[in-house]
């Protein structure tokens, strides 16, 4: 089995990176390759695009921190269900609308679904053994009218770069995940208040328990 490991920045995976490039690495893991991708959906895209293309994985996890909406999410992993682009759209005196509303684009024509770019392998959400929520990937992390965007009624992970791994992936067929440890709440960029050392350490050990799951692993986890 082949895997490829994404990340936006070598800081969010830093002891998982040092785990799998200093021998001796444990046979119990699979074949296993490593993009830090760069920060924001464009260097996402043209990264995975660029790898895939030259050595097609099996499954592709990226991995990396992110915002949640609660102080008690912090510090805790979760596995990535959908992916919403939340601030591409239109900002008026109305308020902001997305390309759905807007009419330039059909929210049901693949892959997105009702708007969302979903991730169909549900088995390999359940076999994770995280809690599960929804993502949503903005170009600006924004510190004030948060409601501008932000407009749901229940919990989401923000990230930069999530969109992008779910669009490649969905468009290439090749199964995916996307876990995120929480390393602050969405909003002011305060980070004397941020769980950095915390959501590094959890991301690891969660990558680490996966990554030794995964050789003795079905091949049906990678069947829609």
């Amino acid at each position: 089995m082949r895997l490829l490991l994404v990340s936006a920045t070598t800081f969010e995976i830093r002891e998982t990176a040092h785990w799998l490039n200093n021998p001796p690495v444990p046979d119990n893991i699979p074949d296993t390759d490593l993009l830090i991708s760069g920060v924001g959906q464009l260097r996402t895209v043209y990264a995975l695009d660029k790898k895939i293309s030259s050595r097609r994985p099996d499954l592709v996890i990226q991995a990396g921190f992110g915002g949640g909406q609660n102080q008690e999410d912090t510090g805790k992993a979760y596995a990535i269900r959908s992916e919403r682009i939340a601030d591409l759209g239109a900002l008026n005196k109305q308020g902001f609308r997305d390309i759905f509303e807007l009419g330039l684009e059909d929210p049901d024509q693949f892959p997105f679904r009702n708007g969302k770019l979903v991730n169909p392998y549900h088995k390999l959400l359940d076999w994770t053994g995280l809690p599960v929520l929804d993502g949503q990937t903005v170009n600006e992390i924004k510190s004030s009218d948060l409601t501008v965007f932000q407009r749901n009624d229940y919990s989401v992970v923000e990230s930069m770069e999530g969109a992008a791994l779910h669009y490649v992936c969905l468009m290439e067929k090749i199964p995916f995940l996307q876990i995120r440890s929480i390393s602050n709440v969405i909003g002011e960029r305060d980070k004397s208040r941020w769980k950095l050392e915390e959501a590094g350490k959890i991301l690891h050990n969660k990558l680490i328990s996966l990554l030794q799951k995964l050789k003795q692993s079905d091949e049906t986890l990678f069947r829609i």
